[in-house]
C-alpha cells in the first residue's frame, strides 16, 4: 500500500510538472509592480505592456516604447526567446497580442515615457482616436518600422 501511494504521488507530481505552460496576461498590481526598464510604478496601467519568455518568465512595462528598448537597445532579451508580447487596447483595457492590435503614433498624446504609441484592438478603434486627436495608424508590421525617440 505505501508503495502504491508513493508511486500515486509521484505520478501527481509528475503530472504537474508536465502541464502546458500558460501565457495569459498577468494581473497588475501598481502598488508592487515596475517597469523593466525605467523602474517606474505601473500606476498607469492601460499604457502597460507584458512580454513573455519562451521559458515562462513576464516581464512587466509602463509604456510599448519601453518594451521596445528592452528588446531592440538594451537587448536584455533576444527576439527569439520570445513567446508572446501583450499590450492594452486604450477603449476598454483588454489584453491584445501585439501582432493583432492597431497602434496610433501621435507625439502630442500623453504616454508615461512620452514616446505617444497607444494601442487599439481594431482598426476603427484606431482610426476613430485618429480623427479625434490626429496622428498616424500603424499595423504591427508597421510599429515594428517605427523610429523610438533613443533612436535618433
Amino acid at each position: 500500500m505505501k508503495k502504491l501511494l508513493s508511486v500515486l504521488f509521484i505520478i501527481v507530481i509528475l503530472a504537474g510538472c508536465s502541464g502546458n505552460q500558460s501565457f495569459e496576461p498577468v494581473e497588475i498590481d501598481p502598488e508592487v509592480d515596475v517597469c523593466e526598464v525605467c523602474n517606474m510604478s505601473l500606476s498607469h496601467d492601460a499604457y502597460a505592456t507584458q512580454l513573455f519568455s519562451k521559458a515562462g518568465d513576464v516581464f512587466l512595462f509602463d509604456d510599448i516604447g519601453c518594451m521596445f528598448e528592452y528588446v531592440d537597445k538594451d537587448k536584455e532579451i533576444d527576439k527569439d526567446q520570445i513567446e508572446v508580447e501583450y499590450v492594452r487596447d486604450l477603449d476598454n483595457g483588454d489584453w491584445i497580442q501585439i501582432e493583432k492590435a492597431y497602434f496610433v503614433y501621435n507625439p502630442d498624446v500623453w504616454t508615461p515615457m512620452a514616446n505617444g504609441v497607444v494601442s487599439f484592438g481594431s482598426k476603427e478603434s484606431a482610426d476613430a482616436f485618429v480623427e479625434k486627436e490626429g496622428g498616424e495608424v500603424l499595423n504591427y508590421e508597421q510599429l515594428l518600422e517605427h523610429k523610438w525617440g533613443w533612436e535618433g
